[in-house]
């Protein structure tokens, strides 16, 4: 898998408008501009200089105006043959992402050479399509990350694949549910999949309450039902997440 660099998304505006929901189903929703960015530390870095780096990003983004959500990930439960030292997710509009990027092309120069003097990234964008967001979950700064990437199965078309998306119901264990779709900077076989899914727990708690829903409660059969139906998938990998700036 190659690296991704530096990530620009603001998933929050689009997302928060999903938590009126009471059924908890999964709504019919517009995608938001998700930037991500898989790092490694440059040559004697570590995390403390890139915490630096980004507190250098976070001045920049106060005092330019630029509003997205922003994340740091870091592995917890991965897969074997996926380097991602350090992930970085930004979510927000395509409007706000682009007069952004305006941005940072005017006065970003200091700011992007402080980031990349801790780590080297490749950037990609992606769409991403809003599910769920429960209440509270803004409120909670240190998360538990999940992505799965998938395919689907042959003769399952898109249409298909949002009808079953929409069936879902997500309980309070999970903070944010959508699905990623490679838009920019991707290739063949840089992912193991055509989407993923990216789901937010609290934290590790609510994750391993899931777990458990899975192994003991029946929550395997609802997965086994999509795995045999719809689409294959090729194992969650989870990350600990920590939010470095949210929109005003």
């Amino acid at each position: 898998m190659t690296l991704l660099k530096k990530l620009s998304i603001s998933l929050a505006a689009a997302l928060l408008s999903t938590t009126a929901l009471a059924d908890h189903h999964a709504p019919t929703t517009q995608a938001v501009a998700m930037e991500s960015a898989i790092c490694s530390f440059q040559e004697g870095k570590s995390m403390g200089d890139l915490n630096q780096a980004l507190d250098v990003f976070k001045s920049w983004a106060k005092a330019n105006d630029y509003n997205t959500l922003m994340t740091l990930n870091t592995p917890l439960y991965i897969g074997g043959g996926v380097d991602i030292p350090v992930l970085m997710l930004e979510f927000t509009s395509y409007e706000n992402m682009g007069s952004g990027w305006d941005k940072i092309g005017e006065t970003g120069a200091d700011m992007l050479a402080a980031v990349d003097s801790a780590v080297a990234c490749n950037r990609a964008l992606a769409h991403y399509f809003p599910f769920h967001a429960a209440e509270g979950i803004t409120e909670d700064t240190d998360r538990v990350l999940v992505v799965n990437w998938c395919t689907r199965h042959e003769g399952v078309s898109w249409d298909d694949l949002n009808k079953v998306h929409r069936s879902w119901e997500f309980d309070d264990q999970t903070g944010y549910a959508g699905m990623i779709v490679p838009a920019l900077g991707i290739r063949d076989g840089d992912f193991p999949g055509e989407f993923g899914h990216l789901r937010v727990y609290k934290d590790a708690a609510a994750l391993l309450a899931v777990q458990n829903n899975i192994a003991n409660e029946g929550g395997w059969r609802p997965r086994e039902d999509y795995f045999d139906n719809v689409a294959d998938c090729t194992g969650p990998n989870a990350y600990l997440q920590t939010v470095i700036t949210s929109p005003n």
